[in-house]
Protein backbone atom coordinates (compact mmCIF):
# COMPACT_ATOMS: atom_id res chain seq x y z
CA UNK A 1 0.00 0.00 0.00
CA UNK A 2 1.39 3.37 -1.27
CA UNK A 3 1.84 6.00 1.85
CA UNK A 4 0.45 9.43 1.27
CA UNK A 5 2.77 12.32 1.35
CA UNK A 6 1.74 15.42 3.02
CA UNK A 7 4.82 17.60 2.38
CA UNK A 8 5.20 16.49 -0.89
CA UNK A 9 3.09 18.34 -4.41
CA UNK A 10 1.42 15.88 -5.70
CA UNK A 11 2.38 17.77 -9.59
CA UNK A 12 5.65 17.19 -8.30
CA UNK A 13 5.70 13.50 -8.42
CA UNK A 14 7.05 11.62 -11.06
CA UNK A 15 6.70 7.89 -9.88
CA UNK A 16 5.32 6.66 -6.60
CA UNK A 17 5.30 2.78 -6.04
CA UNK A 18 6.36 -0.02 -3.37
CA UNK A 19 9.59 -2.09 -3.75
CA UNK A 20 8.52 -5.78 -2.15
CA UNK A 21 11.20 -7.62 0.13
CA UNK A 22 13.20 -9.49 -1.64
CA UNK A 23 13.10 -7.49 -4.74
CA UNK A 24 15.76 -5.27 -6.80
CA UNK A 25 15.05 -1.70 -8.50
CA UNK A 26 17.23 0.46 -10.97
CA UNK A 27 16.31 4.06 -12.16
CA UNK A 28 18.01 6.89 -14.08
CA UNK A 29 17.60 10.02 -11.73
CA UNK A 30 17.94 13.24 -13.41
CA UNK A 31 20.00 15.84 -12.53
CA UNK A 32 17.63 18.31 -9.56
CA UNK A 33 15.16 15.52 -9.11
CA UNK A 34 14.82 13.86 -5.84
CA UNK A 35 14.26 10.93 -4.44
CA UNK A 36 12.36 10.04 -1.53
CA UNK A 37 13.18 6.29 0.33
CA UNK A 38 10.25 5.41 2.79
CA UNK A 39 10.53 2.59 5.32
CA UNK A 40 7.32 2.05 5.78
CA UNK A 41 7.27 0.13 9.15
CA UNK A 42 10.71 1.02 10.32
CA UNK A 43 12.24 -2.31 9.94
CA UNK A 44 12.94 -1.83 6.20
CA UNK A 45 16.93 -2.20 4.77
CA UNK A 46 18.05 -0.96 1.49
CA UNK A 47 21.47 -1.64 -0.11
CA UNK A 48 22.24 0.73 -2.71
CA UNK A 49 25.20 1.39 -5.47
CA UNK A 50 25.32 4.32 -7.72
CA UNK A 51 27.15 5.64 -10.73
CA UNK A 52 26.83 8.44 -13.17
CA UNK A 53 24.32 7.22 -15.94
CA UNK A 54 26.10 9.07 -18.80
CA UNK A 55 29.47 7.61 -18.06
CA UNK A 56 29.36 4.72 -15.16
CA UNK A 57 32.78 4.22 -15.31
CA UNK A 58 32.42 7.16 -12.66
CA UNK A 59 30.60 6.21 -10.24
CA UNK A 60 30.59 6.01 -5.72
CA UNK A 61 33.09 5.98 -3.89
CA UNK A 62 33.05 5.31 -0.42
CA UNK A 63 36.61 5.51 0.53
CA UNK A 64 36.26 9.36 -0.72
CA UNK A 65 33.10 9.70 0.89
CA UNK A 66 34.19 8.99 4.63
CA UNK A 67 38.08 10.49 4.07
CA UNK A 68 36.60 14.28 3.02
CA UNK A 69 33.66 14.32 5.25
CA UNK A 70 36.20 12.66 8.34
CA UNK A 71 33.00 10.46 9.37
CA UNK A 72 31.55 7.37 8.09
CA UNK A 73 28.43 8.13 9.77
CA UNK A 74 26.21 10.19 7.33
CA UNK A 75 23.28 12.13 8.20
CA UNK A 76 21.45 15.10 6.35
CA UNK A 77 24.01 17.94 4.57
CA UNK A 78 26.66 15.15 3.75
CA UNK A 79 26.88 14.09 0.54
CA UNK A 80 28.20 11.00 -1.63
CA UNK A 81 31.73 11.81 -3.72
CA UNK A 82 32.31 10.13 -7.35
CA UNK A 83 35.68 9.24 -7.76
CA UNK A 84 36.28 12.11 -9.54
CA UNK A 85 36.11 14.56 -6.65
CA UNK A 86 32.47 15.65 -8.02
CA UNK A 87 29.06 15.13 -5.89
CA UNK A 88 26.64 11.78 -6.93
CA UNK A 89 23.94 12.55 -4.41
CA UNK A 90 23.56 15.09 -1.68
CA UNK A 91 21.48 13.66 1.15
CA UNK A 92 18.83 16.65 1.61
CA UNK A 93 16.68 15.35 4.23
CA UNK A 94 16.94 12.23 6.89
CA UNK A 95 14.33 11.28 9.60
CA UNK A 96 15.87 8.07 10.60
CA UNK A 97 18.96 10.23 13.00
CA UNK A 98 22.07 8.76 10.93
CA UNK A 99 21.00 5.40 9.81
CA UNK A 100 23.61 4.97 7.40
CA UNK A 101 25.70 1.92 6.64
CA UNK A 102 29.10 2.35 4.51
CA UNK A 103 31.16 -0.17 6.58
CA UNK A 104 29.18 -3.41 6.49
CA UNK A 105 29.17 -4.15 2.86
CA UNK A 106 26.27 -6.62 0.89
CA UNK A 107 24.97 -9.89 1.19
CA UNK A 108 25.74 -12.86 -0.99
CA UNK A 109 24.08 -16.26 -1.26
CA UNK A 110 26.55 -18.21 0.80
CA UNK A 111 26.12 -15.66 3.94
CA UNK A 112 22.62 -15.33 3.48
CA UNK A 113 22.65 -19.29 3.85
CA UNK A 114 24.63 -18.58 7.01
CA UNK A 115 22.28 -16.14 8.79
CA UNK A 116 19.29 -17.46 7.61
CA UNK A 117 19.31 -21.27 6.91
CA UNK A 118 18.18 -22.93 3.78
CA UNK A 119 15.98 -20.85 1.48
CA UNK A 120 16.51 -21.78 -2.18
CA UNK A 121 14.44 -21.50 -5.09
CA UNK A 122 14.05 -26.09 -5.20
CA UNK A 123 12.52 -25.78 -1.99
CA UNK A 124 9.95 -22.64 -1.71
CA UNK A 125 10.14 -21.54 -5.33
CA UNK A 126 9.87 -17.78 -5.48
CA UNK A 127 9.87 -17.01 -1.82
CA UNK A 128 13.24 -17.82 -2.18
CA UNK A 129 15.77 -15.95 -0.07
CA UNK A 130 17.70 -13.47 -2.39
CA UNK A 131 21.22 -11.61 -1.76
CA UNK A 132 22.61 -8.09 -2.44
CA UNK A 133 25.05 -9.74 -5.04
CA UNK A 134 22.51 -11.85 -7.06
CA UNK A 135 20.08 -8.50 -7.00
CA UNK A 136 22.77 -6.29 -8.09
CA UNK A 137 24.18 -8.75 -11.00
CA UNK A 138 20.59 -8.48 -12.25
CA UNK A 139 20.08 -4.95 -12.55
CA UNK A 140 23.05 -4.22 -13.30
CA UNK A 141 23.04 -6.43 -16.41
CA UNK A 142 20.22 -4.26 -17.48
CA UNK A 143 22.85 -1.56 -18.63
CA UNK A 144 25.60 -3.48 -19.88
CA UNK A 145 27.36 -3.81 -16.11
CA UNK A 146 28.93 -6.81 -14.46
CA UNK A 147 30.87 -8.41 -11.71
CA UNK A 148 33.86 -5.51 -12.32
CA UNK A 149 31.26 -3.04 -11.93
CA UNK A 150 30.10 -3.97 -8.50
CA UNK A 151 31.52 -1.44 -5.84
CA UNK A 152 31.17 -0.78 -1.74
CA UNK A 153 27.45 -0.07 -1.60
CA UNK A 154 25.36 2.49 1.16
CA UNK A 155 22.84 0.11 3.49
CA UNK A 156 20.11 2.92 4.34
CA UNK A 157 17.80 2.08 7.60
CA UNK A 158 20.45 0.11 9.60
CA UNK A 159 24.03 1.47 11.51
CA UNK A 160 27.10 -0.73 12.38
CA UNK A 161 28.89 0.11 14.76
CA UNK A 162 32.68 -0.54 15.59
CA UNK A 163 33.09 -1.35 19.09
CA UNK A 164 36.83 -2.07 20.92
CA UNK A 165 38.87 -0.16 18.17
CA UNK A 166 38.28 -3.25 15.13
CA UNK A 167 35.17 -4.95 16.13
CA UNK A 168 31.89 -4.46 14.11
CA UNK A 169 28.37 -5.40 15.48
CA UNK A 170 25.07 -4.07 13.70
CA UNK A 171 23.62 -1.26 15.66
CA UNK A 172 20.15 -2.11 17.35
CA UNK A 173 18.86 0.92 16.47
CA UNK A 174 15.93 0.95 13.80
CA UNK A 175 13.88 4.19 12.59
CA UNK A 176 10.43 4.85 13.20
CA UNK A 177 7.99 3.65 11.09
CA UNK A 178 7.32 5.84 8.38
CA UNK A 179 11.11 7.14 8.38
CA UNK A 180 12.30 8.42 5.30
CA UNK A 181 16.09 9.65 3.46
CA UNK A 182 16.06 12.06 0.55
CA UNK A 183 18.61 11.64 -2.06
CA UNK A 184 19.32 15.10 -4.46
CA UNK A 185 20.60 13.65 -7.71
CA UNK A 186 23.37 16.30 -8.65
CA UNK A 187 24.04 14.10 -12.37
CA UNK A 188 22.15 12.05 -13.97
CA UNK A 189 22.43 9.46 -11.76
CA UNK A 190 21.84 5.67 -12.14
CA UNK A 191 20.44 4.02 -8.61
CA UNK A 192 20.54 0.25 -8.51
CA UNK A 193 18.63 -0.87 -5.52
CA UNK A 194 18.52 -3.96 -3.59
CA UNK A 195 15.85 -4.50 -0.56
CA UNK A 196 17.17 -7.39 1.40
CA UNK A 197 18.49 -7.68 5.11
CA UNK A 198 21.40 -6.15 5.82
CA UNK A 199 24.64 -8.22 5.84
CA UNK A 200 25.25 -8.38 9.36
CA UNK A 201 21.29 -9.69 10.16
CA UNK A 202 20.58 -13.04 11.52
CA UNK A 203 17.14 -15.22 12.19
CA UNK A 204 14.14 -15.30 9.86
CA UNK A 205 14.62 -13.92 6.09
CA UNK A 206 12.10 -11.06 5.95
CA UNK A 207 12.69 -7.97 4.22
CA UNK A 208 10.51 -5.49 4.56
CA UNK A 209 8.41 -3.10 1.74
CA UNK A 210 9.89 0.15 0.95
CA UNK A 211 8.53 2.92 -0.51
CA UNK A 212 10.38 4.59 -3.54
CA UNK A 213 9.04 8.69 -4.89
CA UNK A 214 11.03 10.10 -7.54
CA UNK A 215 9.86 14.03 -7.04
CA UNK A 216 10.90 17.19 -9.13
CA UNK A 217 13.07 19.52 -6.17
CA UNK A 218 13.47 23.35 -6.41
CA UNK A 219 16.36 24.49 -8.19
CA UNK A 220 19.86 24.38 -5.81
CA UNK A 221 20.34 27.94 -4.72
CA UNK A 222 23.94 29.35 -3.46
CA UNK A 223 22.69 29.28 -0.08
CA UNK A 224 22.02 25.24 -0.14
CA UNK A 225 22.66 23.22 3.06
CA UNK A 226 24.42 20.26 1.09
CA UNK A 227 26.36 22.87 -1.31
CA UNK A 228 28.27 24.69 2.14
CA UNK A 229 28.13 21.99 4.53
CA UNK A 230 31.98 21.48 4.68
CA UNK A 231 34.67 23.24 2.32
CA UNK A 232 35.35 20.22 0.41
CA UNK A 233 31.36 20.22 -0.45
CA UNK A 234 31.83 23.47 -2.12
CA UNK A 235 34.65 22.30 -4.18
CA UNK A 236 33.02 19.14 -4.96
CA UNK A 237 30.13 21.66 -6.41
CA UNK A 238 32.13 23.72 -7.94
CA UNK A 239 33.40 20.11 -9.82
CA UNK A 240 30.33 19.62 -10.96
CA UNK A 241 29.24 23.00 -12.15
CA UNK A 242 32.71 22.84 -14.58
CA UNK A 243 31.33 19.05 -15.25
CA UNK A 244 28.26 20.86 -16.93
CA UNK A 245 29.49 23.97 -18.11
Amino acid sequence: MITEHKNLKPESIILDEVLPGGARWSKIIKRGDKIRITTKDGLGTLSAMFYNADNTSERFNSADTVKLQHNAYFCKGRVFYSEQGRVLLSITEDTTEGLFDAIGGISNPRLVAKNFGEGDFEHIRNRYYKSDRENFLVELGKYGMGKRDMLQAVNFFRRVDVKEGNKLALSEKRPQPESYIELRAEMNVLLVLSNTPHVMETGTYNPSDVQLTLFKAAPVTEDDYCMNFSIQSQRAFKNNARYFA
